[in-house]
Formats: C-alpha cells, sequence, structure tokens
C-alpha cells in the first residue's frame, strides 16, 4: 500500500513536470537528486534528468548516446560524458520522436554526431518542426545497428506503440534492454498508463507491439529492462529512486494489463453497448488490481477504448 501511495504521488509530480514550459525545473521526493549517472555495464551508463532517463554507450572510437531530452538536460548530459571520457559524441538515437525526450541535440550536433531514429520519426519531426530537435540523419524501417568501436547498439521498430516510431534497444553484448514509454522497471507493468487518456498511445497494436518485445527477449536472453523515466519507491521510512534497471518480464506484465482493459471492455462493447457509455455500463472493481487505479482515469481509459471500438482504430 505504501509503494502504491508513493506511485500514486509521483504520477500526481510528474503531471506537474510535463506541464512545465521548458521541462528544466523540477523538484523530485525526499532527497532524491534531480540528475544522476549509473553506470550499468562494462561502458554502459544511463543519464537521468528529473523523471527522465537516457543511456550512453562508449566505445573506443566515441560516444553512442540516446535522447537528449532538452535543452538544459543535454549540456548536462553532455559535461556528465566528459567525466567518463573525452572521446565525442558520434551517435545521437532517438527512442521515439516526442518532445519531451527528443528536444536538445544540437549540443551533439555541432561537436559532429550524426542522429538516428525510426523513418515515420523523420516525418514526424518535419510535419511538427522544433527549433530545438534535430532531424534525423540515419532512417531505418524495421532494425538497424549502430556501429562504432567494436559495439553496436540495435534497435527494433514493431510497429505504432506509445507514438508511430518508438523503438526498442539492445547495446552489446549486454543482455539488456532500454525500454522508453512502454513499460518501466522495476514493476510498473500490471498499471495505469501515465496518461489515461492514450492521446499518444495507439492503442489497436500496443498487445502485437509489446508481444513482438516479449519475443524479441526470449529470442536474444535478454534478462534485463531499461527504464526509460525514474522509479521511486520507499524503504525504512525514506522515499528513494529504484535502480534504472530491473527484470525484462515487466513487458510481459504490460502487455497483460492491455489486454485485461481490452478485453474487459470489448465485452461490453459485444453487447451492443454505445461507445460513450462502456465507461457506464461496465464492472469498474475489476480494475482496482491495476497498480496506480483511480476510478476517474479508468472512465477516461474507456472512453478512449470505446472510440477505438467504434472507429475501428
Amino acid at each position: 500500500m505504501q509503494r502504491l501511495k508513493v506511485f500514486i504521488w509521483v504520477l500526481v509530480v510528474l503531471c506537474a513536470w510535463l506541464s512545465a514550459p521548458a521541462f528544466a525545473q523540477f523538484k523530485l521526493p525526499g532527497n532524491i537528486p534531480s540528475m544522476e549517472v549509473n553506470k550499468i555495464a562494462k561502458d554502459l551508463y544511463t543519464f537521468r534528468w528529473g523523471p527522465y532517463r537516457s543511456m550512453f554507450m562508449v566505445t573506443k572510437d566515441g560516444v553512442i548516446l540516446t535522447d537528449p531530452i532538452s535543452v538544459a538536460a543535454a549540456k548536462v548530459y553532455r559535461a556528465e560524458i566528459r567525466k567518463v571520457t573525452k572521446k565525442p559524441v558520434k551517435y545521437v538515437v532517438y527512442s521515439h520522436s516526442h518532445w519531451d525526450h527528443a528536444l536538445g541535440g544540437k549540443i551533439f550536433k555541432d561537436e559532429g554526431a550524426e542522429f538516428v531514429a525510426q523513418k515515420k520519426c523523420a516525418q514526424n519531426i518535419a510535419e511538427t518542426p522544433h527549433p530545438d530537435l534535430i532531424p534525423p540523419d540515419i532512417t531505418f524501417e524495421n532494425q538497424y545497428s549502430v556501429e562504432l568501436g567494436g559495439k553496436k547498439l540495435d534497435l527494433f521498430y514493431f510497429g505504432p506503440s506509445h507514438d508511430n516510431c518508438l523503438i526498442v534497444m539492445i547495446p552489446r553484448p549486454e543482455k539488456m534492454m532500454l525500454l522508453v514509454d512502454v513499460a518501466n522497471p522495476p514493476d510498473d507493468g500490471f498499471g495505469m498508463p501515465f496518461n489515461a487518456m492514450l492521446p499518444d498511445t495507439h492503442i489497436y497494436n500496443m498487445i502485437p507491439f509489446l508481444q513482438a518485445v516479449e519475443d524479441l527477449a526470449k529470442r536474444e536472453g535478454i534478462t534485463t529492462a531499461i527504464g526509460g523515466h525514474i522509479s521511486i519507491s520507499r524503504k525504512d521510512g525514506k522515499i528513494i529512486a529504484d535502480p534504472p534497471t530491473g527484470r525484462i518480464s515487466v513487458v510481459e506484465d504490460k502487455r497483460k494489463m492491455w489486454e485485461f482493459v481490452t478485453t474487459a471492455a470489448k465485452a461490453e462493447w459485444d453487447k451492443g453497448t454505445y461507445a460513450e457509455d462502456i465507461p457506464i455500463k461496465i464492472d469498474m472493481t475489476q480494475f482496482e488490481k491495476l497498480k496506480g487505479y483511480k476510478k476517474e482515469d479508468m472512465v477516461l481509459m474507456l472512453r478512449r477504448f470505446g472510440s477505438y471500438f467504434a472507429t475501428g482504430r
């Protein structure tokens, strides 16, 4: 129960961060630092800026990094990398095109870095440009490997999910996978999504997407998930930041959450219930087992599912 209360509290704080104009000012609960670098494997690190987390890989020929986050974050990100290595940043990889992860890359572009993204991200950036958003130099369809200095960052795309171009990444040779926004270790899997209105989520493909990620993890022997956001819990009466890594089964848990909600909503739709009446007719108590459950948020989710069934997408 304490962990659930902290989870709900953090969601409220995250909402405040996300509504701030520049995503630059934030105050974390307890004594959690606003910025943090963690070494998670040989030559592999995570960088956290407030609630956001990216990853960087050091090679003998330079650095591969993900998601600059923002202009303010990128300046600190670059300074922290310099504490680890003096080698230049050679590649910046976008996990997806949402501005709260992808802004601020100019500092890396100025030192000669090439930017990599799934090709739909390039289209998104072209259609909705931002002065602090660098278009990708390299795009790909379903799979791509960024290779540098004897190391690789393998990128995989399985269709629309929490954006129409979000990818998952495997830093070789580690048995780890970076997940951004679709599932966050250690245990948010069977829980409510961050924004119950799902404005940025392609719900028709969430189950196939997560199943494909699960299958990839099994094929590749992936055991560890790297979270794209902070996770907070309480230990010995103190609020703490969880480690940046956790069990890969969080992906399976998230898939089961989507299946649970989809099945419940579809059952009501199949009875002939009007889309807008699904939240009224459905038994809401069944959702109380979801982490972070709030009835008002579930009403919003079910309205979104009703629209999905009514339109077929």
